[in-house]
């Protein structure tokens, strides 16, 4: 399915296009800054712990905190990538209340979903005999937090379709990790030594008051009057069961793109020490700083591109992918240039050990930079409806993340793992790109902007 090539407007011609990529760039500005801040705080943060903690409680940290997010993408299945659409569609079609009957009928399911996640880990934190007593009562932690990342995943998506970005990316990417490090410090000071577990407690109230105010922020993104029609009840909408199955598809995609890092950790953390797990937990979380940069920037774009799709304006979806697609290059291949000069000194501020994971980090950006040359394929299928076409894709990243941890890792440890990452970035970014390219005659991979 290709778009047709008469219906271009005049938001395709070069001007238009100049002044869409300088709004781009004005617009990321805040978005960029702010990740640049928080990946600061956050690299603080993971310096005080692992000097307050030691490598193995740090380990710890990361596997809960990962378990949380990839959970929390179960728990709101795909729904966080199809809201673009649907909030396109419902703003083309003047149709609010199809709105609110989505976001309804996203929010009950993830509420549903979540209960028997959350019921399931704590039965296995609980009673799984071969597990520390700190790895149980991070389990049980991570279970409740959960439901606090999928909120913030949900009502995030939301924002960002809405373009009030400060809404949908600050809560998560700057306010928590700085909010979290303030934290630390303070019970440091306090009481000296402070656990893991009290750690990750704090880090549970910190993402409640940030998912509370932004549940409250975005309540007035969604109309409160019920949908037009016979029906008046939300979760009876016409549409509610294509919803569902519109978004089921999307959530090995949403691992793949939201929590990869996070996933990784999990299969590579049962096979590496909590040593090893600590020290390459840090270098992919320095890595996916830059594949967050990747993402807000793609996430940006996609309701202009959504509004050029729904138009027919092939043209003006080229321009606005390259936009983003210029923009994420240029800052992975920065942020490369820089780890490979600085990178060594950096990690030697969390500890003398952690320098050995400067070839492993140099790897994981790598595959960054391949990641943002392959472009927002998977939020393109998701935009036009070809969610399915993902599947086999992501599906056998997965299967090829697993088998490439348990070959790499056992032989060659931290830089094993980080090959496995570059592996699979690499076989899910590219092909993906041309399954889009096939199906839909779009080129994610484009650079002409202008």
């Amino acid at each position: 399915m290709s778009l047709p090539q008469s219906q271009t407007v005049s938001s395709s011609q070069p001007g238009a296009a100049a002044r869409g990529f300088k709004t781009l760039v004005k617009s990321s500005s805040l978005i960029v800054g702010a990740r640049v801040l928080g990946a600061l705080v956050g690299i603080a943060t993971q310096i005080v712990l692992a000097r307050m903690l030691s490598a193995e409680a740090l380990g710890l940290f990361f596997i809960a905190v990962s378990v949380a997010a990839v959970l929390s993408i179960l728990c709101t299945l795909g729904y966080p990538m199809t809201v673009p659409r649907i909030v396109a569609q419902a703003a083309a079609a003047k149709e609010p209340g199809t709105l609110r009957a989505f976001m309804y009928r996203a929010r009950i399911d993830s509420a549903a979903i979540a209960l028997f996640l959350i019921s399931g880990l704590v039965l296995i934190a609980l009673s799984w005999p071969s597990i520390s007593s700190d790895m149980r009562i991070c389990l049980v932690v991570a279970a409740v937090t959960t439901p606090v990342f999928a909120a913030i995943r949900l009502n995030g998506s939301l924002a960002n379709a809405h373009k009030r970005f400060a809404i949908g990316f600050l809560p998560d990417l700057f306010f928590r990790p700085l909010l979290l490090l303030a934290f630390i410090l303070l019970a440091w000071s306090l009481w000296g030594a402070v656990s893991v577990a009290a750690i990750l407690i704090g880090h549970l109230l910190i993402a409640a008051g940030l998912a509370g105010w932004q549940i409250y922020r975005v309540s007035g993104l969604v109309p409160q009057q019920p949908p037009a029609g016979p029906t008046t009840g939300p979760y009876q909408h016409p549409d509610a069961r294509m919803w569902r199955r519109q978004a089921v598809p999307l959530v090995v995609a949403a691992l793949f793109i939201g929590v990869f890092a996070d996933l990784d950790l999990v299969i590579a953390g049962a096979i590496l020490s909590e040593a090893e797990t600590g020290i390459f937990g840090v270098c992919l979380k320095m890595s996916m700083f830059v594949a967050f940069g990747i993402q807000a920037v793609q996430q940006m774009i996609l309701r202009d591109a959504a509004d050029a799709l729904h138009h027919g304006d092939s043209a003006e979806v080229r321009a606005v992918i390259a936009r983003g697609n210029i923009l994420s290059l240029l800052g992975s291949i920065g942020a490369t240039i820089g780890l490979v000069t600085f990178g060594r000194d950096i990690l030697g501020y969390f500890g003398p050990a952690f320098e050995a994971g400067y070839y492993s980090l140099i790897i994981l950006m790598i595959a960054q930079i391949v990641r943002a040359a392959a472009g927002p394929a998977t939020q393109i299928l998701a935009l036009t409806g070809h969610e399915k076409a993902s599947l086999p894709v992501f599906a056998t990243g997965l299967v090829l993340l697993l088998l490439a941890n348990l070959a790499l890792v056992p032989w060659y440890g931290i830089l094993g793992a980080s090959i496995a990452v570059l592996l699979v970035t690499a076989v899910w970014s590219i092909w993906l790109a041309l399954t889009v390219r096939r199906q839909l005659g779009i080129n994610t991979l484009s650079l002409k902007a202008f």
